[in-house]
């Protein structure tokens, strides 16, 4: 197990019984259909160069959708 998914893991047992059952079922749905979705190596290396800058903005569920517009 790499040390990353240990850290996760121990971060996930620190939360309610609840909170763990949605981080599990979020979990085995990425593992279900991780074939689905792929990421080519440039989209990759954008969505790292976004995680990894300081003053990144985070945007709501709802205005995330209506960006997409999908409904709300």
């Amino acid at each position: 197990m790499s040390k990353l998914l240990e850290e996760t893991i121990a971060k996930v047992r620190a939360l309610s019984a609840s909170e763990q059952d949605a981080a599990a079922f979020a979990l085995i749905d990425y593992l279900d259909h991780r074939q689905d979705v792929q990421l080519t190596d440039a989209q990759l290396a954008e969505v790292r160069r976004r995680l990894a800058d300081p003053d990144r903005v985070l945007i709501s569920y709802e205005d995330a959708r209506k960006r997409l517009g999908l409904p709300v």
